[in-house]
């Protein structure tokens, strides 16, 4: 999603193709990037260079599995 623009807050302007596939909620983190708000995995992964899941049935990559353990 890095890729995309965000022009609003409202989750209703999110386009049709950037919709996560878990339906959305206050826990999608697809949801929480749109709307600018605090996504805790993506902080760890950002702080140890991992790219970011793509959406909520993203599997965890090994590397993403490691230090979210830690």
């Amino acid at each position: 999603m890095s890729s995309s623009i965000k022009l609003s807050n409202n989750l209703k302007d999110m386009p049709d193709n950037l919709i996560c596939i878990c339906g959305g909620d206050q826990s999608c983190i697809v949801d929480r990037r749109w709307i600018g708000d605090w996504v805790h995995e993506d902080e760890i992964f950002k702080q140890s260079g991992i790219h970011l899941r793509k959406n909520c049935y993203t599997a965890y990559s090994y590397k993403q599995r490691k230090v979210l353990q830690l």
